[in-house]
């Protein structure tokens, strides 16, 4: 059997990090294109081929795309202001799908959130720069290159960036249960979607299996990641107090918000079925991303 091949745009980021070296111990042949090549050597493994390209520049995309047929983004915006002339998101998509196009890639693939799957789930609205995102991704539907869009619910992987002095932090009254999902699970989705005309125009949610709340999310994850850390959750108006830039606070505020009226069910059948289940609790989570951390 061939080996799969993909290239990534956006590949150094929090979770997409784990997710391409998850990729790379799949067997995939990965390729990467990043505005710094020198970090992305330093992140990476040795077998990642990586590509000079910037998505604010439609020219270095068409060089670095050359010879790609599967393509995955992973790009985020975490500001509250709409009124930018450029979003990585936005005007950096359409820059990829005319790079696309005239090299001919024939299968896109990118992460997105639940909210623009699902809205309802979202009972205190939803982050604004979703109109962003979802402007990027109408542009790769218009451009009848086959896509595939995994609208993924809050990763577990993000607990360890609320922590401080051996505490994580959450934020608000955080009633609900959330189907959980991980780095792992998404890229292993992305693995099973490469080659796989099963999954061409297709929007998968990316839940994982089981229910929790946010406090005990995390008190599981840490048991286990790092016993030293434990878990507090604070008022929401604490943020305001954080010494924070003012746009990070509200961005950050707004996240937390959003997350105290997400009301989720599970919706990923036909994901699991398509693209399998993950079979990966929220411990085995953490003890492997503390192993890829001491590693």
């Amino acid at each position: 059997m061939a080996k799969k091949e993909l290239t990534i745009i956006g590949a150094t980021g929090f979770l997409s990090t784990t997710i391409t070296k998850h990729l790379v111990s799949l067997g995939v042949k990965v390729q990467v294109v990043v505005r710094d090549p020198e970090n992305a050597k330093n992140a990476l493994p040795d077998c990642v081929e990586i590509v000079q390209g910037d998505v604010s520049d439609a020219e270095s995309l068409i060089r670095a795309l050359d010879g790609t047929e599967t393509l995955y983004i992973h790009l985020n915006t975490e500001t509250t202001d709409m009124n930018l002339p450029f979003y990585t998101e936005r005007e950096g998509v359409q820059n990829i799908v005319q790079a696309a196009k005239h090299n001919g890639v024939k299968h896109i693939m990118q992460i997105a959130g639940l909210e623009s799957l699902h809205e309802e789930f979202f009972l205190n609205g939803t982050i604004e720069t979703r109109k962003i995102r979802e402007a990027g991704m109408k542009c790769i539907e218009d451009s009848d290159i086959p896509y595939t869009f995994f609208y993924c619910s809050f990763f577990a992987d993000s607990f360890t960036r609320f922590v401080d002095n051996n505490v994580a932090y959450l934020f608000g009254i955080l009633p609900h249960e959330a189907h959980f999902t991980s780095s792992f699970q998404l890229a292993g989705h992305i693995f099973e979607a490469i080659d796989n005309s099963q999954a061409l125009n297709q929007r998968y949610p990316v839940q994982g299996s089981e229910a929790m709340t946010f406090a005990d999310a995390a008190q599981r994850f840490f048991k286990v990641y790092d016993p030293k850390v434990s878990v507090q959750t604070l008022p929401l108006e604490t943020i305001d107090q954080l010494g924070l830039p003012l746009a990070e606070a509200a961005f950050l505020k707004r996240i937390w918000e959003v997350c105290a009226g997400f009301e989720e069910r599970f919706v990923s059948g036909e994901t699991y079925e398509n693209l399998g289940k993950p079979s990966a609790s929220i411990e085995a989570l953490a003890a492997t991303l503390k192993e890829n951390v001491l590693s």
